[in-house]
């Protein structure tokens, strides 16, 4: 069973990498609208929070603080953001989408449901429903799983 869930388990991963790059990054640079994959994802996360602080941005994406401020010029220079400070604590600026934000980020995420509802339509209609549920489940498994508990000590991933 070990080899069968190894081999399994390969497949899974190339699979979904090269899903993932298609419908996402590769597929933003294909369609030529002017936004990095970092861009899209920074105004998905502003659309989302309709309006987030400096601090959450950065620690969403994973950045400096002094990153996320370079990214954040460059929307703010393409008039896709705007910047204020909070009334309640001026040392905290608050990001918000401005309308060409919107309408930059609504352009890409219609390309990307075409997309998708491209590849979906390649499959045949009684796999749709059980993909889907499979992908919902595999979806909230990975939500609601404990790593450490899962990789253990980090000793059985040596060698």
């Amino acid at each position: 069973m070990s080899h069968r869930i190894d081999a399994i388990t390969e497949h899974f991963d190339q699979a979904l990498i090269t899903t993932m790059q298609n419908l996402g990054p590769k597929l933003i640079h294909r369609v030529h609208l002017g936004l990095t994959p970092s861009q899209v994802f920074m105004l998905r996360f502003i659309q989302k929070e309709k309006q987030c602080s400096l601090s959450s941005l950065a620690d969403k994406m994973e950045v400096s603080a002094s990153a996320g401020t370079v990214m954040l010029d460059r929307l703010e220079n393409h008039g896709l953001v705007v910047r204020t400070r909070d009334k309640n604590d001026r040392r905290v600026v608050i990001t918000q989408l401005t309308p060409e934000g919107e309408h930059a980020l609504n352009d890409v995420l219609k390309i990307r449901k075409k997309m998708v509802q491209h590849c979906l339509a390649q499959f045949e209609p009684d796999e749709l429903t059980p993909f889907v549920q499979t992908l919902e489940k595999l979806a909230a498994i990975s939500a609601e799983m404990d790593v450490q508990a899962v990789i253990g000590s980090g000793k059985d991933l040596e060698g």
